[in-house]
């Protein structure tokens, strides 16, 4: 497991808690334990726990565009595996709350930058790959660069692998990126839950080389993390601007948002 290189050897992010990990491990190497990986109650302390709610409120966001609302059925195949916690919403049937937040994020790339067709993306912090998945079915990107903790890649791979995807994928830990230049780099909530160290890592690496970027603000890491606050971080991040996260999902949340076409 991926640990800073500072003193007190602070874990690479909120996510590597070694219980998070492990169920990763045993999802990616065990069949019946990924069939339910998505409701495993250390899984879900991380990830899956978008609530019904704000999945309502998702699905209004998104049902502003026709095009999007149109392959919702293709959306739904992310539902597939995994088990997920779904509820029935009007005009779609059921679907996981999460994905419905997957399916918005696409409509944040559509609405700040027009298209991730022929683009190189790099995502940080993956999840199991619902994200990467989306943007596939309705875009067609030239390469998707995943960067995450192994274990996290291990479960990803075998996630993906359930699907055709328009991009030729990559799967990379934090040591093992180079420095390169991206068309878009995203992270929903995973870049600002990292050890400031860290973060410097993958601003070197990634986002400072990026022409564009999303990233889903949050504040949540402990004093000793000393991550990077909002003001700091559109201080840093060349031309980048701050929107409001809709809905609000927490306290202090928000969209940093540049290279916007619109």
């Amino acid at each position: 497991m991926e640990k800073s290189s500072v003193n007190e050897c602070i874990s690479t992010s909120l996510s590597d808690n070694q219980v998070y990990p492990q169920v990763c491990i045993d999802a990616s190497r065990d069949y019946k334990i990924f069939n339910n990986f998505r409701r495993h109650p250390s899984y879900t302390q991380i990830l899956e726990h978008v609530t019904e709610e704000q999945g309502s409120a998702y699905l209004q966001i998104l049902a502003n565009d026709p095009d999007i609302f149109a392959e919702m059925n293709t959306f739904k195949l992310n539902d597939n595996y995994g088990n997920p916690e779904m509820y029935e919403y009007p005009d779609i049937g059921l679907i996981s709350p999460t994905t419905l937040r997957y399916i918005k994020v696409l409509v944040d790339i559509k609405k700040y930058f027009l298209t991730a067709d022929n683009l190189n993306i790099c995502e940080i912090g993956v999840g199991y790959g619902g994200q990467c998945r989306i943007i596939n079915a309705y875009y067609k990107p030239v390469t998707y660069c995943l960067v995450d903790l192994q274990p996290a890649l291990a479960l990803t791979q075998r996630y993906l692998d359930n699907f055709i995807l328009n991009s030729v994928i990559s799967y990379k830990t934090m040591n093992e990126l180079d420095i390169k230049l991206y068309d878009l780099v995203l992270s929903n909530y995973a870049f600002t839950e990292l050890p400031r160290s860290v973060q410097d890592i993958y601003l070197r690496k990634v986002i400072l080389n990026s022409k564009r970027g999303y990233i889903t603000y949050n504040e949540i890491t402990p004093k000793e993390y000393n991550s990077y606050k909002l003001d700091e971080l559109l201080s840093v991040i060349p031309g980048s601007k701050a929107f409001n996260e809709e809905p609000l999902t927490y306290p202090k949340n928000c969209l940093i948002v540049w290279g916007a076409n619109a």
